[in-house]
């Protein structure tokens, strides 16, 4: 059968067209990806550092980030990030696993496997970074790199750079490539790993690292994946724009993100031995210049900002301590007449330019503090105001600020000079000039004149840079004023100027009368009728009085237990005593142990028979005494008493009556006493008795009486808690891990690991866990620690996965502190993505005695972490009030049976059917168990065949420092 022509030669053209269409979608660069919307969404790097930079609640921001987003608005581009360390990053790019980054230096080699942005994106300075304790290198005798490890990132310009820089000096360094990121790389500094780390200088500032050279430099740019030119077309086409908008973009940018914390932490060997010889920097000051600086009238002392940014300067670097002798002038001008006469080594605040500063042979220091000037101008000039406007300024004869900010900034203004400031505004008021300039922190001074001549501030939109002047030939004294400069935070500097800007204004009657008439009538008219009400009220008053005293009768005492309240009981405790200091009176406190569990295992309605019965009790045994007593807390008595000759049996005497409640209850009470000591407060007293009270609680022992061991451990807790922040800052806890074995398989395998903290006190030693945690979870301050573990486990863990290529989960303590923080999971996350971890990283162990109080609100706390991926350990199970029936509504995946049942398993058999009982219950919920304090071969067995699933203890190893769990690891491996 003939084909139809015309037909065939229609398929033959649609075939041709389908084929160019397929050659085509083959031959074109493919888009990224694209979005629902159709929007391009590109590939771009993250890591973790001055350009890319995430907060705790997940913010991002940095160099490169704004960057990007600038481009975003003129491409239409959408991101995705992708986290990785930066030389990771620059392998995937060249992989094509991602389609941008930034911070990449140039070399020929690199050009061959990316394409570059036809900019560059600013430049990056390298930087020696060392951390703050090491003194061994010095920035004076690079010879001092000779021998020390020296990290640099993988790759990267910084070891190019550095192979340069140590050609040129002549130092032989052991080179370590790095491929972590940069905050392990930082923790590596900081623990000694390494003894330099190369970096660019967008490094974040902290205390534990500082830089100590310069490397060299070099253009950054954005790299694209070279099978990409279309996105290079839009990237140059967008940067092209940004810059030609704003010649000085990249600049800003280095300004409000890497300028901060580059300066150097540490002054040469040449700046010490100066400040050695010179001892005290002389600086004199205008004695009247508030906020800025000013001699206090009553002590003679510098105040203001100057003595703020003093202050910090003098502790800034370190390894010095700089010292400052402010010296007051009347004026700038007396004080550069003492310079000149070397009988100070430099003056404050001085505004001049370079070239005004050597035509009078000073150097001029960067400028610690500035100010937007404002000008002072007619009330009835505001609207529409304009710069352009002003002819002539009012300037304070003699003033040099307001002379050379006027040549720098409005040259062509005309100055008229009045002898002072007043003069100046009522100048302006008048229309003989048309401004009068001012500090934008200087203007509450002038508060009260700018109303009395109807005046008010507009912005000049300029600032005035105060800076320090000193003789040309100080060199070492210049460098060292830079660096206090460059190391004061900013914000230290404005907060200050903001505190001494306010002014205290005192307003007499008359004044307040004239200026606000009708408002002074509106009050006494007001005071008049309040006269008269009162006169009305007085019969009333009488009336009252008798039914105040009776509702003060039944505020005075607690309605449960008859007893007095605890705001009446420690004011007539203390009149007591102040009344009759010669009666001894011992202070008593006493507990009900466990009491939050009484009432929530037996109920409110028995809890509160326990009250009364004991405040019944405490009455009869005061009844016929001068003493006193009160139920200041829910469980917890004082009593205020003639001294007792035996303590031990008065609680057996309060222990009996409770004893003979029904129901099983086994209530115990512990009891602390003081006793009487001349002259004691009663506060004092109540404090150390509540302290005895405190040293029996959970122990066998049920009584104790104040002594010196006490006061000795109560000043020893005090110092433990004075020196908490200074050990999280100084990095004085150590964090020991205790493997978690799996015995479930023969022979055991290293499964998991807890975290346990350890404190090294500079002068104390190795302080017990004992001594600390307790006390710290009892002040609230636990959450301190906790959150130090978290961070530090984390960091250890991520080293461990980029040193083994495996995650081992470490178990942290979560305190009931911590679980109601209304930012825990924040918290938790955010350390985690701090360290490219997820939530099966960290296993949270929560005490089961925390589930006994507010157990709702607790409960639904875990379900979110674990609907998060956290798995939650409940620990010392078996030691607290939780029965095995609560287990299956408790939102836990893993039980650790306390070391108690472990103990006794091989002799008692009662204890082992227990803890197998406890196994059948778990499994049978499908929870995981954990036997901690397993020391013995015969203890490990009989676990092994009961079927627990994990143990440690002593038999496999005791908690040992990271270094030693980590040839652990290495063994498994």
């Amino acid at each position: 059968m003939a084909r139809n022509p015309s037909v065939f030669n229609k398929k033959i053209i649609v075939a041709l067209w389908l084929c160019l269409a397929v050659l085509a979608a083959v031959l074109a660069p493919a888009p990224a990806f694209a979005g629902a919307d159709g929007k391009r969404t590109v590939r771009v790097g993250w890591f973790e550092s001055t350009f890319n930079m995430t907060d705790r609640f997940g913010r991002r921001s940095g160099y490169a980030y704004e960057y990007q987003q600038k481009i975003a608005a003129y491409t239409g581009w959408e991101y995705q990030y992708v986290t990785a360390s930066w030389s990771q990053l620059l392998e995937m790019l060249k992989q094509g696993e991602i389609d941008l980054l930034a911070d990449v230096s140039y070399t020929d080699e690199r050009a061959k496997d990316m394409l570059y942005s036809s900019l560059p994106m600013g430049e990056e300075e390298y930087y020696a970074y060392v951390a703050s304790r090491n003194r061994e290198l010095s920035a004076d005798d690079y010879t001092t790199f000779n021998g020390k490890k020296v990290g640099v990132n993988k790759g990267s310009m910084q070891k190019q750079k550095f192979m340069e820089w140590a050609r040129q000096y002549g130092i032989e360094a052991d080179i370590v490539e790095l491929t972590s990121v940069q905050q392990d790389t930082l923790q590596k500094l900081i623990h000694g790993a390494l003894d330099v780390y190369i970096s660019a200088n967008t490094v974040k500032a902290n205390d534990e690292t500082t830089p100590l050279c310069k490397i060299g430099a070099s253009p950054i740019y954005f790299v694209v994946n070279n099978r990409r030119p279309d996105l290079k077309t839009e990237l140059d086409a967008a940067m092209n724009r940004i810059q030609d908008e704003n010649r000085y973009y990249n600049q800003q940018l280095f300004e409000k993100y890497v300028k901060r914390g580059r300066t150097s932490s540490f002054l040469t060997f040449g700046e010490r031995q100066w400040l050695h010889r010179k001892g005290m920097i002389r600086i004199g000051y205008r004695a009247d210049y508030l906020p800025f600086c000013a001699e206090d009238a009553k002590t003679k002392q510098l105040t203001g900002a100057l003595k703020e940014y003093l202050d910090i300067a003098s502790e800034s670097v370190k390894n010095a301590k700089i010292y400052f002798e402010p010296v007051a002038f009347s004026t700038v001008d007396d004080a550069m007449t003492a310079l000149r006469r070397e009988e100070i080594d430099c003056v404050f605040p001085v505004n001049l330019t370079d070239y005004e500063g050597e035509r009078i042979g000073l150097l001029l220091t960067d400028s610690p503090m500035h100010s937007e000037m404002m000008a002072v101008v007619r009330k009835e000039k505001t609207k529409g105001f304009s710069l352009q406007g002003i002819v002539n300024v009012a300037v304070v004869r003699g003033n040099h600020y307001h002379e050379n900010f006027l040549k720098k900034h409005f040259p062509k203004w005309g100055v008229t000079y009045f002898p002072d400031r007043e003069e100046c505004l009522k100048a302006v008021s008048e229309g003989r000039a048309d401004c009068y300039l001012i500090s934008m922190y200087r203007l509450n001074q002038i508060s009260d004149l700018c109303n009395k001549y109807e005046l008010t501030p507009q912005s000049t939109g300029e600032d005035i840079n105060l800076s320090f002047a000193l003789r040309r030939n100080e060199v070492m004294l210049y460098s060292i004023l830079n660096k206090t400069v460059g190391i004061v935070s900013p914000e230290d500097v404005y907060a200050a100027l903001a505190s001494y800007s306010y002014v205290e204004r005192k307003v007499n009657l008359a004044e307040f009368a004239r200026e606000n008439l009708a408002a002074f009538i509106a009050v006494a008219a007001l005071i008049a009728a309040a006269i008269l009400f009162l006169l009305l009220r007085s019969a009333k008053a009488e009336k009252e009085a008798m039914e105040r005293k009776q509702l003060i009768a039944v505020a005075e005492r607690d309605n449960l237990t008859g007893l007095y309240s605890s705001n009446f009981f420690h004011e007539y405790a203390s009149r007591l005593l102040q009344e009759h200091p010669e009666q001894k009176m011992d202070a008593v406190a006493l507990n009900i142990e466990q009491f939050h569990s009484v009432n929530e295992l037996k109920g409110r309605a028995f809890g509160d028979q326990v009250l009364r019965l004991l405040g019944e009790t405490i009455r009869q045994f005061l009844a016929g005494s001068n003493g006193i007593a009160s139920r200041t807390e829910a469980d917890t008595f004082y009593l205020l008493c003639p001294p007792q000759a035996d303590y031990p049996a008065l609680l057996q005497q309060f222990q009996k009556k409770l004893d003979e409640l029904p129901r099983n209850s086994n209530i115990r009470l512990r009891m602390g006493v003081m006793p009487w000591q001349e002259g004691m407060k009663a506060d004092d007293a109540f404090e150390r008795a509540q302290a005895a009270c405190n040293m029996v609680r959970g122990g066998k022992k049920h009584l104790m009486v104040y002594d010196e061991e006490i006061r000795s451990r109560t000043i020893y807790h005090q110092r433990l808690l004075n020196d908490l922040r200074r050990a999280v800052d100084e990095r004085e806890f150590r964090v020991y891990y205790q493997p978690k074995y799996d015995i479930r398989c023969d022979p055991p395998r290293l499964f998991s690991a807890e975290a346990l903290v350890r404190w090294q006190h500079p002068e104390l030693g190795l302080i017990p866990p004992d001594d600390f945690i307790p006390l710290f979870e009892k002040n609230g301050e636990i959450g301190k620690v906790d959150i130090y573990v978290w961070k530090e486990a984390a960091r250890q863990i991520a080293e461990w996965k980029t040193r083994y290529g495996i995650v081992l989960p470490v178990s942290v303590n979560l305190s009931r502190t911590d679980i109601f923080e209304m930012d825990l999971e924040e918290t938790l996350d955010g350390i985690l993505r701090e360290n490219g971890l997820d939530s099966s990283s960290l296993k949270l162990e929560v005490t089961e005695t925390a589930y006994t109080e507010n157990a709702g609100e607790l409960i639904r706390i875990m379900e979110r972490l674990r609907a998060r991926g956290y798995q939650i350990e409940m620990d010392d199970f078996g030691s607290g009030y939780s029965s095995l029936n609560m287990l299956s509504s408790m939102p836990v995946d893993a039980l650790k049976m306390d070391r108690a049942f472990i103990r006794n398993i091989e002799g008692n058999e009662q204890d082992f059917h227990l803890v197998k009982l406890i196994l059948d219950i778990a499994r049978n919920l499908k929870l995981l168990v954990i036997a901690e304090g397993v020391e013995t071969e015969s203890q490990l067995a009989l676990l092994k065949n009961a079927g627990c699933d994990l143990v440690q203890g002593y038999y496999f190893s005791q908690p040992v420092p990271p270094e030693e769990f980590e040839r652990m690891i290495a063994r498994e491996l």
